[in-house]
Order: C-alpha cells, then sequence, then structure tokens
C-alpha cells in the first residue's frame, strides 16, 4: 500500500470512530536517526570506513580531508541574520560552510568515536540555536531549505547518537528545545510562506524547501508537517512536484535551462525520498519510479547522448516554457547526486540504471557536494553493493570503456562508441599523474582499442612516462608494440632507455601515463593493462 492510500484508510477509520463514539488514533512513531541515515546506515557507514572497503573508502578519504570535516575548524558565524544576497549576502559561504562543518563533524563522530568531532558539532548547532533569528532575501525559500537540511540533519545525528546521559557535554533536552525554536522561529516561516505562494520558481526552489519541510517534520515528531511535505512531493501545483519536474520520459523540467539545476533538483529529490525510506515510506517508487527515470534521462544526456528525446516543457508557473533545445551549460560536469538514487534502485530494489552506472563509475568517489546543495560524499554514505577487489600495487588497471577517471584531456569530449566511449576532437592527447607502476613485476603494457580512426599514419598514436623524480620521457611509438588481432597493442617496458639514455627502473615508480594520438578526429580504448607476459 502506498503512502497516499494508507494515509485515506487512516482518515476513512478516525471518521468512523469518531461517529461510533470511541476514537482510538494512535500518533506516528518516527524512527531516529532517520533523516538521511538511520542507525543501520551510520553503522554501515562506519564499517565501511574503518574497514577501508573500496569503493566506499575513497569518498571516506576526501570526507576526511574536507576543512569542515575537521574537529579544529573554525566557526565562521553564528550569525543573526543570513542570506544568499542582498543586505546579509555577506553570510552565504561562510554559514554554508558552518552547516556543511556541523553535519561532516557529526559524520566524523559517528565513524572515528572521536569526541573531539562531536563537540564541533555540538559547538555549531548551538551557536545557531542560540543566536539565528531570521532568513531574509531574495532566495531564502532556498537558504532555508538546502542550508537548512545540513543543519537538520546535524542535529538528527547528534541528537541520538551523543546524549548527555552517556557523554557530560552530550545532548541535552535544552539542545531539543533551542534548536527545534530556531527551526520554528527561522526556518518554518520562510518554508511555509513558500508552500502558500502561487508558483513563481523553477522546480529545485520547491524539491529544495520540501526536503526541509519532511526532514523537519522527522526530527521534531511533527507528523502534521511531514504529512504535508508528502502531499507537497505528490500533489502540489508547483515545479518542484513530483509529476511537475519529472516527465514520463524522464524529462527534467529545466532540461532546457542547464545541467547544474537539474542535478540540484534530482539530488534533492532523492534525499527527500530516501528521509522518507528511513520512515518505512516508499516515495522512491511513486508514478513507477519516477525519479529512477529522471536519473536515467539526466546521466544519458550528460554522457553525450544524441539520440534523447526533449520537448518543450510546459511549466507550471508560465515562465519557463521558452527552452527549445537541451540546456548545454554544465553538460557533463557531473555533481555528487548520484549514487543515491543508483545504490537505492540497483541494490536495493535490484533495478537496472545502465546510463546512471556509467556516471557512477565515471565520479567514483563522490566527494563534497556543491556548497550547500546536496550532501556529497555518496560513496560512502550511501553505498550498498559489494566490496571491491583491491588494485595490485604496482599494476596498471585502466578500463576505459565507460571510465577515464582521473584523465587529463587537452581539449576533447567523451562520446558513446557502441557499449564503450570514444574521445573526440581534433589532435587527442592525455595524460594521468601519479600511476604506481613496477616495471619488475609487469614488464610489457597493453592497450587495447574499440575504435579507430579512420584516417591514420603508421605513427599515429604514442605512449609514453615521465618519473615524478626526473624530468625525462620514456617514449613508445607504434612501431615498437607487437599488434595482435584483436586490436591490442603489447610494448616492453623493462629495459626501455629514456631520451636521455637513463633505463627504466624495476622498482615501484609513480609516474605520468600520456597517451598522444596525433591530428585524429576520435579513438576508442578498451583499457590499458600492465602485465607480467606478452600474450
Amino acid at each position: 500500500m502506498r503512502y497516499g492510500e494508507k494515509k485515506y484508510w487512516r482518515n476513512i477509520l478516525v471518521f468512523v470512530l469518531f461517529y461510533c463514539g470511541c476514537i482510538v488514533v494512535q500518533a506516528r512513531k518516527f524512527v531516529h536517526p532517520g533523516l538521511l541515515h538511520t542507525n543501520e546506515d551510520l553503522l554501515r557507514i562506519r564499517e565501511l570506513a574503518v574497514n577501508k572497503v573500496l569503493p566506499a573508502v575513497g569518498s571516506y578519504e576526501l570526507l576526511e580531508k574536507a576543512p569542515g570535516a575537521s574537529f579544529e575548524y573554525q566557526i565562521k558565524g553564528p550569525f543573526e541574520n543570513i542570506s544568499r544576497a542582498g543586505k546579509y549576502g555577506y553570510t552565504k559561504s561562510p554559514c554554508e560552510n558552518d552547516c556543511n562543518a556541523a553535519y561532516y563533524n557529526a559524520l566524523m563522530w559517528v565513524i572515528t568515536g572521536d569526541v573531539r568531532h562531536a563537540s564541533k558539532a555540538m559547538e555549531i548547532l548551538r551557536a545557531y540555536a542560540s543566536t539565528l533569528q531570521r532568513i531574509y532575501g531574495p532566495d531564502d525559500p532556498l537558504c532555508a531549505g538546502l542550508q537548512g537540511f545540513m543543519l537538520v540533519n546535524a542535529a538528527e545525528i547528534m541528537r541520538y547518537t551523543y546524549p548527555e546521559l552517556l557523554y557530560p557535554e552530550g545532548w541535552k533536552e535544552n539542545d531539543t528545545r533551542q534548536v527545534e525554536d530556531m527551526f520554528r522561529r527561522a526556518f518554518l516561516p520562510v518554508l511555509r510562506d513558500f508552500c502558500q505562494s502561487e508558483p513563481y520558481a523553477n522546480g529545485n526552489w520547491g524539491i529544495s524547501v520540501n526536503k526541509m519541510r519532511l526532514a523537519l517534520g522527522i526530527f521534531m515528531n511533527d507528523e502534521a508537517l511531514y504529512d504535508e511535505a508528502v502531499d507537497f512531493f505528490f500533489h502540489s501545483k508547483d515545479n518542484g512536484s513530483l509529476p511537475n519536474y519529472i516527465a514520463v520520459t524522464g524529462q527534467i523540467q529545466e532540461s532546457g535551462r542547464d545541467q547544474a539545476h537539474c542535478m540540484l533538483g534530482m539530488g534533492c529529490l532523492a534525499e527527500t525520498a530516501e528521509c522518507a525510506w528511513s520512515q518505512g515510506d516508499d516515495l522512491y517508487a511513486a508514478l513507477d519510479n519516477r525519479i529512477m527515470k529522471g536519473y536515467e534521462y539526466l546521466s544519458k544526456v550528460n554522457l553525450g547522448y544524441k539520440d534523447v528525446p526533449f520537448i518543450v516543457w510546459k511549466d507550471a508557473t508560465g515562465r519557463y516554457c521558452n527552452w527549445q533545445t537541451m540546456g548545454e551549460a554544465g553538460l557533463g560536469e557531473f555533481r555528487a547526486v548520484f549514487e543515491i538514487a543508483y545504490n537505492h534502485y540497483v541494490y536495493r530494489k535490484g533495478l537496472e540504471m545502465p546510463y546512471t552506472e556509467k556516471v557512477v563509475k565515471r565520479i567514483r568517489p563522490e566527494g563534497a557536494g556543491f556548497t550547500c546543495d546536496n550532501p556529497g560524499f555518496g560513496t560512502l554514505l550511501f553505498y550498498l553493493g559489494k566490496p571491491e577487489k583491491m588494485p595490485e600495487q604496482g599494476r596498471i588497471e585502466e578500463y576505459l570503456t565507460d571510465v577515464w577517471k582521473g584523465w587529463d584531456f587537452a581539449a576533447p569530449s567523451l562520446q558513446p562508441a557502441g557499449k564503450g566511449m570514444s574521445v573526440v576532437s581534433p589532435g587527442i592527447r592525455m595524460k594521468k599523474t601519479q600511476v604506481k607502476y613496477h616495471a619488475g613485476m609487469y614488464p610489457y603494457i597493453e592497450i587495447k582499442f574499440n575504435a579507430f580512426p579512420q584516417a591514420r599514419t603508421d605513427g599515429w598514436f604514442r605512449l609514453s612516462y615521465s618519473v615524478n623524480s626526473a624530468p625525462e620521457f620514456w617514449t613508445f611509438y607504434e612501431k615498437d608494440a607487437v599488434r595482435k588481432a584483436d586490436n591490442s597493442y603489447v610494448f616492453k617496458i623493462q629495459g626501455s632507455r629514456s631520451n636521455n639514455g637513463t633505463e627504466f627502473s624495476s622498482e615501484m615508480e609513480n609516474v605520468t601515463l600520456f597517451l598522444d594520438f596525433g591530428m585524429v578526429d576520435y579513438v576508442g580504448v578498451d583499457y590499458i593493462i600492465s602485465k607480467n607476459t606478452d600474450y
């Protein structure tokens, strides 16, 4: 039974019992912690980080290095009034940093058990709870929704993992009162004003506002507020309701605008659904997995596929109906919003998301979100897959059919080619730094192609290395390789000499790998791997 059906039958029951003179209404019992992370989730996150499980540990290492995740973080506020622009616009960046720091330190407290992280999260929460009075425009709904969501997630974690009963400086009953008062005083009026107004904004506004309302409903055990947020999700006339933001085809209300706002909106929708999932409500499944369809559309567009349907969108306000083509601004600039949906649909539900999978493979591990738009670090926070095999030290394993992770390009773009991707641009040159390579253990390097340029000369590509400790190159041309029938080339590296006559080391080296294909229009590479034999 879906959430809307449950609510309908509950209301019918109340009506019947009322007229029978025997009202028995049980208030909803919310799960805590129960926003983005339940207690089970937090235990899983800790185990992934502590046990260095791939690929999740990659996100943890990025989180660990984030300035806001340090217990030495210096709070920038608190501010009595905050805004994204205008008179109090100077508060935007420092306040966003503080909100992120509260959440990141809460996560680090759970993962490490270091009370210094707990103290830092509490310092920020208490400072803002005792100081913040009002949120000002012009973008006050976004400020309340996005910054507030980071704060309330931090508060939810600390309230239920750092209690006064166990820790002298832990969460007190007075903290509950002060933090809730802050949310009711500064955040809720802005959120309610937006929801009671006639629709006027692109959908990411309404989605950002609504994820905060739903989160507040849970944090404050306010069933009415939670129900209002769920109703908005399904039925609001705003562009931010699910049916108004994602079409049956997966096209997004802002697809004709740009890709960054689409990623913001889709990430916020998934975060709303994740919070509801923590409470036993499946918003992910709504409208035949509409959120999944939106992610697949978004992924396919940003991977460069050209066969993506696009229609001129008739939005709820009538103000954003003039985008005639797909928005190209931000195309292929992936934000850290894909893991959360991918892990739910693929690992929890057993569904397929082939285009989102390509994105996830390319951008893993997810790092920080963009400012306060989304929480980020999804490869740690939402990973539900099996542990991946640790790479062998000293072996090169670059599987490039979908993933060109860590490679720098001179100017080309990636475009789909069959089941893989081709690099497309005149004059293709690329490199990857900090590659750990042991030529003694793996003296051969094999490059396998899936797409050759139509026009090429005998010396159309070369493989080069430079060693970080030495400004010299070891360069290999096509003529230096053994070409195999499956369009692969095998180079012998051990014993080769540089441009200065230096023999390549048989020990572990940090090298920079270069591929230069000259003036060709495109090329597709399946993999670059090091081997201990030439076959």
